[in-house]
């Protein structure tokens, strides 16, 4: 049978991702294509979209330096994520999790120890690179789903003052079925958000759409279409009386398909969602009608706003300049580099992105109204429209 090839437009409408983003994670090896002619070809029957030795430091610390060095205020997240206490609560938990190596601070690994620890962990393998909290012009750095010793190695070698610097062996699994992230409140109220395959980075940073599964300590309100049931149910069960930031991960490990969790926090920026949750249950229980003059999104941050709109994108930081104070933001999506711009606008509207995402949890934080995931804002809204956003009610009616 021949192989079904997709074009970047077709990918893009498919995954909901820009076909720009599309074409850059072409360029850049994270997704399988070919040029035939003048046009590149996905090929779609191949895992064609994954995290294969893709390296990153964190988003969500980056908004946090931004933040800090420009406005010297401090968001309540964490600045060192250290997975041997991760892991630790998670087993304390009573949730699966990968197992690690750690060479603590130091006693940096020799390509040598690397390959035991590896050996013993098996393949594939990802690195989490953890700099010494006193040292806080470091980064936190990673390298996703390693198959061989070389290229972990050469990823720790480039790292600045090495001995500042905790490194992390983990398991990683094999052929991701899906990823997620949940935030459950102290109350018991629970958004989760998936994504198929091994694409969990998209997610994290906005640059998808997602479907939200609600529950409470009672039951699952609501099912997300991305993954079947029976493996939502299954998480469900795990996670009911748990309560914080989560991270899961459905894949082949010691041999067979499981659940396991890479990542905890129960920090207060993380899980202050119970009015996002309620908003959340209201929108989907609500029925939208299709209007011209109306468009819908996921409640993101709470709040009202009135204000002409000013369009960008955020790989155009040409059009940045068009931003004023009191404006509502209207934007393919969100990054860290955007975040002067969040803190002059009195609303944020985006095409995709979800409520777990770290744009989401950084204007629950600043307060900054957010609807996203609108799929069309771009399109529909143009330079100086006058719009009211309801962000409670996932809502942006077009005044004129």
């Amino acid at each position: 049978m021949s192989n079904k090839y997709l074009s970047t437009s077709q990918y893009a409408r498919k995954y909901g991702i820009s076909r720009m983003h599309v074409t850059r994670l072409i360029k850049s090896g994270k997704i399988n294509a070919q040029k035939v002619g003048r046009s590149w070809m996905i090929e779609e029957n191949r895992q064609s979209l994954n995290q294969i030795n893709f390296e990153k430091s964190t988003s969500l610390q980056r908004w946090n330096k931004i933040i800090e060095n420009k406005f010297k205020k401090r968001l309540k997240i964490e600045q060192s994520k250290d997975r041997e206490i991760i892991y630790a609560n998670l087993h304390s938990l009573g949730l699966p999790h990968e197992r690690s190596i750690a060479f603590p601070f130091g006693n940096f690994p020799s390509k040598k120890e690397l390959e035991i620890a590896v050996d013993r962990l098996g393949y594939p393998y990802w690195i989490s690179a953890v700099p010494n909290p006193k040292f806080l012009h470091l980064n936190r750095e990673s390298k996703l789903r390693i198959y061989d010793i070389n290229t972990g190695f050469k990823f720790i070698s480039k790292l600045p003052e090495k001995q500042n610097y905790k490194i992390i062996v983990c398991e990683y699994p094999e052929n991701p079925k899906y990823k997620g992230t949940l935030l459950i409140s102290p109350k018991g109220s629970g958004i989760a958000e998936f994504i198929t395959g091994d694409r969990h980075y998209i997610m994290s940073r906005g640059f998808t759409l997602t479907d939200p599964m609600l529950f409470d300590q009672n039951k699952i309100k609501r099912y997300s279409k991305t993954i079947d049931k029976r493996n939502q149910d299954d998480l469900y069960n795990l996670v009911r009386g748990v309560y914080g930031y989560l991270e899961v991960q459905y894949g082949k490990m010691n041999g067979k398909y499981s659940i396991s969790f890479l990542d905890y926090n129960n920090e207060q920026a993380y899980i202050e969602i119970d009015t996002i949750w309620k908003d959340l249950v209201n929108y989907f229980q609500k029925s939208k009608t299709s209007k011209n003059k109306t468009i819908y999104g996921l409640p993101a941050s709470p709040g009202k706003a009135k204000g002409k709109c000013v369009l960008i994108h955020h790989e155009n930081p040409g059009m940045y300049g068009k931003v004023e104070n009191g404006c509502i933001l209207v934007s393919d999506t969100t990054t860290p580099e955007m975040t002067q711009l969040l803190t002059k606008a009195s609303a944020v509207i985006t095409d995709l992105g979800g409520v777990t995402s770290h744009a989401a949890i950084v204007c629950r934080e600043l307060k900054i109204p957010a609807i996203v995931g609108t799929k069309t804002a771009t399109e529909k809204l143009n330079a100086g429209d006058l719009v009211q956003v309801n962000a409670d009610e996932g809502e942006v009616k077009i005044l004129s």
